[in-house]
């Protein structure tokens, strides 16, 4: 699997956050890193891997947003290494939190 940016087509000019921002503006009263886990165990992020810069041999994990969860956000490219970090549409974020954060 790729490691570069990805995004759904046609979303380039869609704004989006950090799942932090987002979760405090929407007041879901979840931690990121609580959000993180329940979204991997969904199918919406996954691990990824990728080699260490300062330790040879040694890999490093990230976390991108699935095919499935690039209808949520985009996978933003890392200028200083080799990975991407996950940012989340505004205007899809209600829908994410009512399908997959919720427990009603």
């Amino acid at each position: 699997m790729s490691n570069g940016g990805s995004q759904a087509p046609g979303a380039s000019n869609k704004p989006t956050e950090p799942i932090t921002v987002l979760l405090k503006r929407h007041d879901v009263g979840l931690s990121a890193a609580k959000a993180n886990r329940i979204l991997l165990a969904k199918g919406i992020l996954e691990e990824r891997t990728r080699p260490s810069e300062t330790e040879p041999g040694k890999l490093r994990s990230y976390k991108a947003l699935t095919e499935t969860g690039l209808r949520y956000g985009i996978n933003k490219a890392q200028q200083l290494v080799n990975e991407t970090t996950p940012r989340y549409y505004e205007d899809a974020f209600e829908e994410l939190v009512a399908k997959y954060l919720r427990e009603d």
